[in-house]
């Protein structure tokens, strides 16, 4: 039994020492350092990454909030403008009429007086024409 028993010991000691040959060239083969660095850079990313997503949200929360975002507020200045602009086409309009008003003020009044001194001369001339004459 124990010559039975050397070469399965011999076999397993065998197997032993190239499952360890086997592991050292696995660690000399493994970059010494790097793989330590490599998950703290991946760590890193992650933390990055997480950040950025918080960052995302604020941008968002600051862009949509109903009450003070950024695009209601946008919404709210297109909408004073809009209203603005048609003031300004009303205003021009009104304007325009006042002018045109003006104009015909002027007109009517120069009427007007072309009118009343017709009339004063005729007033006159009948005046003198029965008073004066005789």
């Amino acid at each position: 039994m124990s010559d039975k028993a050397r070469p399965a010991n011999e076999n397993v000691d065998s197997m032993m020492n190239d499952i360890i040959e086997a592991l050292e060239i696995i660690k000399q083969k493994l970059p010494n350092g790097e793989l330590k660095l490599i998950q703290e850079r991946i760590e890193n990313i992650d933390s990055t990454q997480e950040d950025m997503k918080e960052d995302l949200r604020a941008i968002k929360r600051q862009l949509m909030d109903p009450e003070d975002g950024i695009i209601v507020r946008v919404n709210k200045n297109t909408e004073f403008r809009k209203k603005k602009e048609q003031e300004d086409k009303d205003y021009a309009k009104m304007l325009d009429e006042h002018k045109e008003l003006v104009s015909f003020k002027a007109t009517a009044t120069k009427v007007l007086w072309i009118i009343f001194t017709a009339i004063a001369g005729i007033i006159v001339a009948l005046f003198y024409g029965q008073y004066g004459g005789k």
